[in-house]
């Protein structure tokens, strides 16, 4: 008998399309959300933008300040700072207990994903790359088969939040062969099925791309990430 997807709710589907806007940097930090124009784009009652935004707000891409208002959250020098390197702890650990369990055809479906972001780069798809890096990454926490370990990383970072994440550390496209070369590193620890080093290299590979984001990106005063457009927009505007 053939499987079946579910269909998604409209609220998976307006939660989807507004993350989406905001991974991609379409809807940039600081844009004000207003139900009714929201509404009015999606041609819905209020009752399903309302669920979305909240679910927005819990994976922490929505901000709700004390008059109810609603915005895209900004990224700070302190979600870098606080986030990642505990992340590369996580994920170091995640890359080890994958290396137990992992394949040859593991093995060959990442160098392939990395391959592909070596294609897109030289065709200057780097949004394609940053979607690419997120799925290498994501790799190791499933090979790793740890429950724990997935609650954990989730409890950290949600999965929309740090695909944002390397959506604007990729916008700056001269730094996508270092950490197509770190993959390589990562690969060939895998290969070698030494565990110890691919949790080292895992771990200095996110810690290196910690210090390339800070040190391409410029803060304000207050240590909120300057996007490239300044524009604060409303949604539907």
């Amino acid at each position: 008998m053939p499987e079946f997807s579910k269909p998604k709710s409209m609220v998976d589907q307006i939660y989807d399309s507004i993350a989406r806007a905001i991974t991609t940097g379409d809807l940039e930090p600081g844009t004000r959300l207003v139900e009714q124009v929201l509404q009015n784009d999606f041609g819905v009652s209020r009752a399903p933008i309302r669920e979305a935004i909240r679910l927005l707000e819990a994976d922490g891409l929505v901000v709700v300040d004390a008059y109810k208002k609603k915005y895209v959250r900004n990224l700070t020098r302190e979600d870098l700072t606080d986030n990642i390197p505990v992340l590369a702890a996580l994920e170091s650990l995640a890359g080890r207990l994958a290396a137990a369990n992992i394949t040859s055809k593991d093995i060959q479906q990442l160098e392939r994903i990395n391959l592909e972001i070596e294609r897109e780069y030289e065709a200057g798809n780097y949004q394609k790359c940053a979607e690419l890096n997120f799925s290498f990454h994501r790799s190791f926490l499933y090979l790793a088969n740890n429950k724990a370990l997935k609650r954990a990383v989730g409890s950290i970072v949600k999965s929309l939040l740090w695909l944002w994440l390397t959506t604007q550390y990729y916008k700056n496209s001269s730094i996508i062969p270092s950490s197509i070369e770190e993959h390589q590193l990562i690969l060939k620890a895998f290969r070698e099925r030494n565990p110890q080093e691919v949790e080292k290299r895992v771990r200095d590979h996110i810690e290196a791309v910690l210090a390339r984001f800070v040190r391409q990106s410029q803060f304000d005063e207050d240590g909120i990430y300057k996007f490239t457009s300044s524009k604060k927009a409303v949604v539907g505007s």
